[in-house]
């Protein structure tokens, strides 16, 4: 059965939350700094929320649906998103309270490395891959690729580039596949693993 993709209703915000959860629970960063399953789950939950509800307004967060049940989930931030509401500072402030009660040390070095993010993102209108996460035992099955084509497939269109961050060493392949490579390996989380960003320049037509 073919998956089928399209933009996640406001509606289903909670299902996609719930598949990132699963699907980045492994994640070697959030393990490093919330190594208990159950405090990493509920840091996910909390965080995912936030991300999803700051950007499902751009029209850009996309899911896979099989028998209407959520597969996958994709997050991007298009070139011309601008500056976050009120309203996104507002649920942010709360999220970030609500990771620092389940671990202040941890939460300060989480968000502070997310904030240095930004600094190493091009310097011209990009998309941005935010998250993308597929269900645990549905990885590898190609649902990825087919998620992520709507917007690479616009990037290529209005000959933009695109830019991602990953800590999974096994997703590079997969990223090269669509036309990513890597532009740099760092530790901007203070004393947890490696994190890799890459880019992806726009495919010109053949036509």
């Amino acid at each position: 059965m073919e998956p089928v993709i399209g933009r996640l209703p406001l509606n289903r915000v909670k299902e996609a939350v719930a598949l990132l959860t699963r699907a980045f629970m492994p994640d070697p960063i959030f393990s490093y700094y919330f190594p208990e399953a159950n405090r990493r789950a509920e840091v996910f939950r909390a965080f995912f929320n936030d991300v999803v509800r700051a950007h499902i307004r751009f029209g850009h967060v996309y899911a896979a649906m099989m028998d209407e049940k959520i597969v996958a989930a994709a997050v991007w931030r298009p070139p011309d998103a601008g500056q976050s509401t009120a309203r996104d500072l507002r649920r942010q402030t709360l999220t970030e309270n609500r990771v620092r009660a389940i671990d202040p040390k941890a939460a300060v070095a989480l968000f502070e490395g997310f904030a240095g993010l930004e600094s190493g993102h091009p310097s011209e209108p990009h998309w941005y891959l935010f998250f993308t996460g597929v269900e645990p035992e549905m990885q590898g099955s190609g649902i990825g690729s087919r998620l992520l084509a709507p917007v690479l497939e616009n990037a290529d269109r209005s000959r933009a580039a695109c830019y991602l961050e990953t800590p999974f060493p096994q997703t590079h392949d997969f990223y090269r596949r669509l036309g990513f490579v890597i532009a740099v390996e760092g530790h901007p989380f203070a004393g947890a693993p490696t994190l890799w960003a890459m880019t992806r320049a726009p495919k010109l037509s053949q036509n």
